[in-house]
């Protein structure tokens, strides 16, 4: 195992939990009457449109028909999520999608046991089940009795929870089969492009790019800043630790983030820590160090430099 592209690879994923932690508070000053899929699409088209320049000076491998396959499938995969959020979030609160959110990494562990079979896996199952309680803890603070899912939303974001779990394990995959060379700039501008394409064409068809009308300049301001350190920013980081460390561990990083985002609330706006969530809290950190020892010994597929 390289030690330095180790250390990096969680050190960028620490940086990722922060900017994820960080990125609820700034989407929440955006015009809520605004098309949410037409908000998200614009902001992996910005991405996108931000990488282009790195990407025509320092080039990348060629693409082939495989390949822009291969990114039609991963951007499919960020579109079916982001559209079934906001369609479960229609139906059922923000804090259940939280909480179901938390199985994305248990699901990539289980996808990954399939797709790349590995010796280590049990290893990190005990720290992301432990982990996992965790945030669950931490996620469930205000439901109420009456905040219980719709049958419905269940299943929508269900499916993009799968579909979220699939990315990781799949990018990876597919890097070693169709995307031979392709770093992390080139990884990330075909995937944002192809999102991007899918969720806008939805808006069209939906008629949800009328919307587009209530943008104000400080709307515009704050999408950028979301397209370019909550998406872009984070999925650079997600795909140059994919291949360094397991899949599953690095998605376990959504753990930290809620672990962070709860922090947050406890110190800027000064909420008082409940019980349940000071022993969720102490959870994710054991699960995350527990994680975090696990992935040491374990040995990566490949190694991205």
């Amino acid at each position: 195992m390289n030690q330095r592209s180790f250390a990096f690879a969680h050190a960028g994923m620490l940086l990722w939990s922060l900017l994820i932690a960080a990125s609820f508070s700034a989407a929440a000053q955006v015009n809520q009457a605004i098309d949410p899929i037409l908000l998200t699409g614009l902001r992996l088209l910005l991405c996108a449109l931000a990488f282009l320049p790195l990407l025509l000076v320092n080039g990348d491998s060629p693409m082939t028909v495989r390949g822009l396959l291969g990114h039609g499938v991963l951007g499919l995969l960020l579109a079916v999520y982001f559209g079934s959020l906001f369609e479960a979030l229609r139906y059922t609160s923000a804090v259940n999608t939280g909480t179901m959110f938390t199985l994305v990494p248990l699901l990539t562990l289980a996808i990954e046991a399939v797709l790349m079979p590995d010796n280590n896996l049990k290893q990190r199952l005990l720290p992301m089940l432990v982990a996992a309680t965790g945030a669950i803890l931490l996620v469930m603070k205000g439901a109420g009795p009456g905040e219980l899912p719709s049958l419905y939303a269940l299943s929508v974001y269900g499916v993009g929870c799968l579909a979220m779990a699939l990315y990781p394990p799949l990018s990876q995959r597919l890097k070693a089969r169709c995307f031979k060379g392709r770093g992390p700039v080139g990884m990330t501008f075909w995937n944002m492009l192809s999102g991007a394409s899918f969720l806008l064409a939805f808006c069209g068809y939906s008629g949800g790019w009328r919307s587009a009308s209530l943008l104000a300049m400080s709307d515009v301001a704050w999408l950028v800043y979301l397209a370019l350190f909550a998406t872009l920013a984070t999925f650079w980081l997600l795909h140059r630790a994919i291949g360094v460390i397991a899949p599953s561990s690095v998605i376990s990083y959504i753990y930290l983030s809620t672990l962070l985002l709860t922090l947050f609330h406890w110190l800027w706006w000064h909420q008082s820590p409940m019980p349940l969530e000071i022993v969720g809290a102490v959870l994710v950190g054991v699960g995350m160090l527990s994680l975090l020892m696990a992935s040491r010994r374990s040995i990566p597929v490949t190694v991205q430099n």
